[in-house]
């Protein structure tokens, strides 16, 4: 579900959408998601927009229905660069997030518990500061030893 592979290091200028069109092509590549997965994703995120203020600090979870995704899986973005994301609840406004999961979630998985996991895992400003401080090996370490999918 999590490969070193698929995490990013954003520290260059880049669009929302073309880092989630990477994150997508990414889950595409290793055969997790169907080729309407982008389109889906970037759709959603208009209508929907992911961007989570947490107080201290800022996640995104970009994702888009079951009948894109094949497997589930988990693309991950360190945002170096500064993307905004429009925010969940507020969208007329934008957050920065620090770190970007892009979840592929096949319908055999559980979306809350998955969501509670990714919540209670990036709650800490501290805890996100030192993800994104890791090699991305290390980074699919900690997301695979901390999210449960059922």
């Amino acid at each position: 579900m999590f490969s070193a592979q698929r995490v990013f290091k954003f520290n260059q200028s880049i669009s929302r959408d073309g880092m989630l069109k990477q994150l997508a092509a990414s889950l595409q590549a290793d055969g997790l998601v169907k080729p309407t997965f982008t389109d889906g994703v970037l759709g959603r995120e208009r209508v929907y927009p992911t961007g989570i203020f947490m107080e201290t600090h800022s996640i995104a979870i970009p994702h888009t229905e079951f009948e894109h995704v094949h497997r589930t899986g988990f693309a991950i973005a360190i945002n170096q660069c500064g993307v905004a994301f429009h925010r969940t609840d507020e969208p007329d406004e934008v957050v920065v997030p620090d770190i970007v999961i892009m979840m592929a979630i096949d319908p055999n998985c559980e979306k809350v518990a998955i969501i509670q996991s990714l919540f209670a895992l990036l709650s800490e400003q501290d805890r996100v500061h030192h993800i994104a401080k890791l090699a991305p090996e290390e980074i699919a370490k900690v997301f695979k030893d901390a999210i449960v999918t059922r």
